[in-house]
């Protein structure tokens, strides 16, 4: 016999509400798993281009150093008096190392040792100047700058090396 009270296929129609809950509940974690998916995927591409923009911000500190450096030669050393007196760039160069780039801070630390004996030469090559002793200004001159020199290219070589392994 078949039962036709009002409760026997109350079970039966339930299926399609109970269905289409549960194919919302699995579309709405779908969804937020690409949804977070691709929140993680843009957070890295922005890490990525906040290390390339302050891997170029380092570079460019390096070459303003260096500028500042030629700057405090040519004023102290040779007398020219139109190089204008600035601070040195060198601790912004030392930050973003520090931060961003710990792995190249001993490399900046013996690109600082080089530039302090290229800034002794320049100090002895004033004392020169002064005392009028322009004959001799220069001697010592290419053994000062020679290790600061190379110890500018390595660094930069490496950072050049860095971007094009960690950065592309």
């Amino acid at each position: 016999m078949i039962d036709r009270s009002p409760m026997a296929g109350s079970d039966a129609s339930l299926w399609p509400v109970v269905v289409g809950g549960l194919l919302t509940l699995a579309g709405t974690a779908a969804g937020s798993v690409v949804t977070i998916i691709r929140e993680i995927a843009q957070h890295r591409r922005e890490a990525k281009k906040r290390r390339a923009d302050k891997l170029e911000e380092l570079v460019a500190a390096i070459y303003d150093f260096d500028h500042w450096l030629d700057g405090i030669q040519s004023r102290r050393a040779y007398g020219e008096q139109d190089v204008p007196v600035t601070v040195s760039p060198f601790a912004k160069l030392q930050a973003i190392t520090s931060i961003y780039f710990p792995r190249f801070s001993i490399m900046v630390a013996e690109l600082d040792i080089a530039a302090s004996q290229r800034q002794v030469w320049i100090s002895q090559a004033a004392g020169k100047r002064l005392d009028n002793d322009i004959a001799n200004l220069n001697i010592g001159q290419s053994e000062a700058y020679r290790p600061y020199a190379e110890e500018r290219e390595a660094l930069l070589a490496a950072l050049g090396k860095f971007a094009r392994e960690e950065l592309q």
